[in-house]
């Protein structure tokens, strides 16, 4: 049954070309003053696209792994897909609630404690009160924090952040699980822990979308690989054949 479906999804990101070199200085100046009265900049404006006319499907239950080089579009693509930003073009259907770990300390508010970053992160999530109570036992074991409860996250290490953000977001038990490279920030035993959670997940039916650049860990987890190139859709497939070919790339 179709779980998520990504239609001409495209991302573009626009920024301004300085030309320091190709201008003359009369030029460079009446470029400056024409943006401080707000007309257009002579120079004009460049456009970057992240990801370009994406298109794919994911049943639930399917276990998908995204690789690339860096600045492929794999984080853009996971970031439009939990809604932290949005596409220029196309669109994203969902059929199911999602838990994502995109970026260290993501959701966290680095002023308040452990615990209170528990229903902040929680409620963000669209776990309820008595969800989150029933759970925070859980979670805070999971994460290994317990010392450090009451202490405010902005005194976390980046291992004991992500850590605390994998333990609500697996025990939030989403349908969609998005998760990025942040888990190689942790500790080895940590690792261990998270794969053993990731496959309790997988079993349960959850939906699993993982970028990483261990391929080992995507042999693991994944039956099924999606290639991203310079935010182009370069090979989908199962992950022993997308892994040769991409393999070749990078030798």
């Amino acid at each position: 049954m179709l779980i998520l479906k990504v239609e001409n999804l495209s991302k573009i990101y626009r920024y301004e070309t300085p030309g320091f070199v190709t201008v003359t200085v009369r030029e460079a100046i009446t470029n400056k003053i024409g943006k401080i009265l707000g007309h257009k900049n002579k120079l004009g404006n460049q456009q970057f696209y992240a990801l370009r006319d994406i298109n794919f499907a994911v049943d639930q239950g399917e276990s998908v792994g995204i690789i690339g080089a860096n600045g492929s579009g794999k984080s853009t693509l996971l970031k439009i897909l939990s809604r932290i930003t949005f596409p220029s073009k196309g669109e994203v259907l969902i059929f199911g609630k999602i838990g994502a770990l995109i970026e260290v300390g993501g959701g966290f508010n680095q002023d308040l404690t452990g615990r209170e970053n528990i229903y902040l992160v929680g409620s963000m999530l669209g776990m309820s009160m008595k969800e989150i109570r029933c759970k925070f036992d859980e979670i805070v074991s999971f994460a290994g924090i317990e010392q450090f409860l009451d202490t405010q996250v902005k005194h976390f290490s980046s291992g004991m952040q992500v850590r605390l953000s994998f333990s609500i977001a697996a025990n939030y038990e989403p349908e969609i699980l998005l998760l990025d490279e942040v888990l190689a920030v942790g500790d080895a035993e940590f690792q261990t822990r998270c794969l053993e959670k990731i496959t309790e997940l997988k079993h349960k039916g959850t939906t699993l979308l993982f970028v990483s650049h261990e391929l080992e860990k995507l042999r693991q987890l994944c039956e099924r690989t999606i290639w991203l190139e310079k935010g182009i859709l370069k090979m989908d497939g199962k992950t022993h054949q997308v892994e040769k070919e991409y393999l070749k790339t990078i030798v």
